[in-house]
């Protein structure tokens, strides 16, 4: 949600600050064509071509959606077999995830475990143009982990 706020937050800015400058030239124009002094001539036409038109800008990349989401300790067909709320030491354990990317080019999200806050794993995942993208990665807990809590954070770009 975060992502989503900040990209509409830098696009909308973007749109006012080009409203605003068009608005001021033509508030400052219609000025100076309603005051009682003349105009000031306007500039001769220059005989250089005019420049070719820009191509339309990009527009800002659609962010990522993680609309599921589990702990589990296996993945049997692109699905999470089961749903941990527990785990015990030297037990592997799977973070699956199915993302939505609205976007025409593939996105990268960067996952990090953390055991009791500790970096154990850190990744970078390729999310392709879909739907439903499933995608999963894991970490195994050492030994010595008998308590605490494991975490996973999950950006994009």
């Amino acid at each position: 949600m975060t992502h989503r706020t900040s990209a509409a937050a830098r696009a909308l800015g973007a749109a006012l600050l080009v409203l605003t400058v068009g608005c001021q030239r033509d508030t400052a124009q219609g000025a100076a064509a309603s005051s009682s002094a003349p105009a000031p001539p306007l500039p001769a036409p220059s005989a250089s071509p005019r420049p070719a038109p820009s191509a339309p800008p990009t527009p800002p990349a659609q962010p990522l959606q993680l609309f599921r989401f589990s702990f589990t300790s296996e993945v049997k067909n692109r699905e999470p077999a089961d749903f941990l709320e527990a785990a015990e030491p030297g037990q592997r354990v799977y973070a699956h995830m199915a993302f939505k990317n609205s976007n025409p080019e593939p996105r990268v999200v960067h996952l990090v475990f953390r055991v009791n806050g500790e970096r154990r794993t850190s990744l970078d995942l390729k999310v392709t143009p879909s739907q439903s993208y499933r995608t999963w990665a894991f970490n195994t807990l050492k030994d010595q982990d008998r308590e605490g809590h494991l975490t996973l954070e999950v950006t994009d770009e």
